[in-house]
Parts: structure tokens; sequence; C-alpha cells
């Protein structure tokens, strides 16, 4: 009998698990799965139905943090396909497929064909109020700014100055980049957040010079970046009953009384993690042939302090923001017509006290009835930490002032909710990169344990879900299996 711990039932720890259970379908290989609290799902939750504001039950469906994934990377989709979901799964509504951003008070579209930080249409940008005459130039330079010759990691202002000026920076770039990463864009690292950017300055030596070259390509990539308006929504996927759905869905298998060997512990925090002397792991007071930690950075650096002192260091150096998301529903007609969107972002020169506002039922159906728009306003990150010490009454209260003043709805919502997140969202500060291959290093002394989550090589869902995957894949590589 060979016997694997996966601590953390969040997104990476449930893909672990399942992925453990799927290639090597052992029953002689017992994979128990332990979470401290006592519900699945980490940062991702669905509250489905919440109560309105007279403590009845809505037809809401109300997400509590990511509420979709993208499919450009395939792992997210990989997974759903076989789990044998896809027919679950939904895209995003064609109607109101923008974003929009902060203006002197004001929604203005973010100009087609850009892309988080790429322009891909010369004409949308030179039509665009959102940059001054001088901004606008400076942009069109970039296909002369010569790229730069060193290998080593910038800062995604530094890049995104260097390559298209301090404007567009201000007004599109750092606002986009901190509503995906809520972090601040001085400290970001391109390596490790935008890689992709580096292989167009490298391989093209401008980002303009990038999206021509692609031009008369029609690969899907390709016609993303083109037809985006700062984010790619046609590479967005959601379940049509909920993020908490879809992740019951991969939990199933280990609440299931027709598979012993598959066990999930709610409720059951661990609290001591030692490697015995003939190599397997001692957890809290039972032992293990392997371990898989899928948690925050710190909380494993906290359980691996006596067997890897400096495994450890390094994992508690990474740095984490919290946020909070107050959640509104407003009514429809109160909205300006040209305001509906999929969502808006600030920028930090605005002085607003929300980092983006995205408008969940525009987005997806079903979220709500047709005559209510539900909005759920982000707060907090790095930016602006001192927001979290609000109470959840001022939060809502900052929230509707946003929504009023950029929106309209000027109405006491139907139903209002403050979700918070504390320390949830892991800091890819410079030189991030090669702090993860020294885990990585440290990790590999280390005999059947495994460390997986979004602090290492991507916070969003795929790329938690193919890291979860390689976790699970070196631990079982020497497992027995009947296949």
């Amino acid at each position: 009998m060979v016997r694997i711990a996966v601590v953390g039932a969040g997104i990476s720890g449930l893909a672990s698990a399942w992925f453990l259970r799927s290639e090597y379908p052992n029953p002689d290989t017992e994979i128990h799965l332990f979470e401290t609290s006592n519900r699945i799902g980490g940062v991702i939750d669905t509250l489905e139905p919440p109560l309105n504001t007279n403590h009845e039950n809505t037809d809401l469906l109300v997400e509590c943090g990511a509420d979709n994934f993208a499919t450009l990377l395939p792992d997210a989709l990989n997974l759903v396909r076989e789990m044998g979901l896809e027919s679950e799964f939904i895209t995003p509504q064609k109607d109101f497929r923008i974003a929009q951003v902060v203006r002197k008070g004001k929604l203005i579209p973010i100009p087609n064909g850009f892309s988080l930080m790429q322009p891909t249409r010369m004409g949308a940008i030179l039509a665009t109020p959102i940059l001054s005459p001088l901004g606008k130039l400076r942009v069109l330079r970039e296909s002369i700014i010569p790229p730069k010759t060193k290998d080593e990691d910038e800062s995604v202002e530094a890049f995104a100055v260097r390559r298209l000026g301090r404007e567009c920076f201000e007004r599109l770039v750092e606002p986009i980049v901190g509503g995906i990463f809520t972090a601040k864009a001085d400290q970001l690292s391109m390596q490790a957040a935008m890689p992709q950017f580096l292989r167009m300055e490298k391989e093209h030596g401008s980002l303009i010079r990038a999206a021509f070259a692609k031009k008369n390509t029609t690969n899907r990539e390709t016609r993303s970046a083109r037809e985006a308006s700062g984010a790619r929504y046609d590479q967005f996927i959601a379940p049509k009953r909920g993020m908490r759905w879809w992740l019951s869905e991969l939990a199933a298998p280990f609440q299931n009384p027709a598979t012993p060997n598959l066990q999930l512990h709610l409720n059951h925090p661990i609290k001591s993690l030692q490697r015995n002397d003939d190599g397997t792991w001692q957890v809290n007071q039972s032992t293990f042939d392997k371990v898989c930690l899928a948690l925050p950075s710190y909380a494993t650096a906290k359980l691996l302090e006596t067997v890897s002192p400096a495994l450890a260091a390094e994992l508690a150096s990474i740095e984490y923001a919290s946020s909070a998301i107050a959640v509104l529903a407003v009514r429809k007609d109160e909205i300006r017509p040209e305001a509906l969107c999929f969502g808006s972002i600030a920028p930090s020169i605005e002085k607003r006290n929300c980092l983006a506002i995205s408008l969940s039922s525009e987005k997806y159906a079903g979220r709500c009835p047709k005559d209510t728009v539900l909005m759920r306003v982000f707060m907090g990150g790095s930016l602006r930490p001192d927001l979290l010490e609000r109470s959840d009454e001022q939060l809502i209260e900052i929230a509707r002032k946003e929504v009023r003043e950029l929106f309209g709805p000027h109405s006491e919502p139907s139903y209002k909710h403050v979700v918070r997140w504390n320390r949830a969202m892991p800091q890819y500060a410079v030189g991030h990169l090669q702090k993860v291959q020294r885990i990585r290093a440290l990790e590999s002394q280390l005999q059947g344990l495994a460390i997986t989550g979004n602090a290492y090589d991507g916070v969003g869902i795929p790329q938690c879900i193919r890291g979860a995957k390689q976790a699970a894949l070196r631990l079982a590589s020497k497992l027995p299996s009947t296949r």
C-alpha cells in the first residue's frame, strides 16, 4: 500500500489529487486530501443562492473569486474535457464585450486591439481619447525603440515605460495589470508575469512590429489579440453553475463511498510535517510515502521550517496582497447605456477607491434576473492596502459611490455582500523566476515531496492546473500502476 497526502483543497490541491487518481488508479494507492477549512476551493467560491436585503433567496449566482478561466493556455480546458464536462461551460456573451478605463471620472472604452500592453491596431490608438496627442505619438514610436540587449529581469513599469511611454503606462498598462495581479507595477516581474512580451521584443525588436509580423496569420491567439479591448474575452469560459460546482466535481471521487482509498478530510489542519529516517513522511500523526503541499507559500514554509530551513526561508520571502470584493445587485434601467460593458479599471492617477469593477451578469448569462446587473467592485491589493482596514459597511458604501459615479445606479442595491481575501494574492517581484529556481532546487533534495500552488509559475487557473499536474507526476513517477 502506497499512501499519498495532498495538503490543501484549493484548485491546485484538487487538481493534484485528481491527476494522481486518474493517472495512477491503483486500488493499492491511498490518496488523502486534507483541508483546514470546512469547504474546498481556497480562494475560489460561489454563493448560490445568496440572500437579498430582505433576507430572501435571490436568483443571483455570485462568484467570490475567479469567475472564469482562459483557454489559450490549454491546461484547464483539457482538465474539463478529461472530466467530460465541456458542455457545462459557457463563453462570454456577445453584447457589451468591451472593457473601459476611467479618465477624469468618465468611462472610456479601451482601444480595440490593445491587449494587456500590446497595441495591434494603430488606428484605434490614434482615435482614443484616453491618450493625449503626445502620448499617442510616443506609442507609435515604440516600433523604433531599440530592444533591450541584456537578459536581467525588470519591472512591468520599467518595460512598459521604456517601450510605450509614461502616459500609456499610467493610463492603460498600469490599471490593466493592477486589475489582474493586484500588484504594484514598479515591483512586478516581467519575466514572471508577462514573458510573452519579452519574447516579442527579443524576436521582433518591438511589440508593434510583432503585431504586424502576425497581421496576416489566422491563428486563434493573433486574432484574439487584435479583437481585444484590454482583455481577450473570446478566450475565456465559465461553468454554467458556478466555479464551486466545477470544483465540487473535481472533489467528487474523494467523497465517494465506493472508493475508500480516496478520502477528503475537511476541518483537518496539518500542524506538523516531519521526514522519517526510512524516507516516509509524518503528517500530524499519520505516515505517508509521498506528500504534496498545495498551500500558500507562507503556510508551506511554516510546515517545512525544521525539514529544510533554507527552503522555508525562500518560501516565506514571497509576499502576498489582500483584497476585498463588494458585490452589488443594481437596477439595470438606472445604468447609463454607454457605461454597459464587461468591466472597468481605474488608473492609480485617478485616485479612486476601486481597482476594477466587473459586470458579472453582462459577461455570463444566468447570473441574475434580466432587470438586474450584478457588479463586483474590487478594492485593496498592494496599491490600496489601507482600504482593508475599513468595515464591511464602509466598503459597501465606498463601492456604491464608485458604481454610482461611474455607472449611474442610485437606488438601494437589492443585494450587497463583501468578500475578503487576506494574504491571497502572491506578488511576483522582480527576480521571482530566480527565486522559484532556488525553491525547485531545494525541493528536489526532499524525495517524496512536491510543492505546488499559485505562488510559483502563474496565478491563473490554467497555470495552477499545469503546476498541479507536474507536481502529481513528480510524486507518482515511481508509484505502482495498474495500467
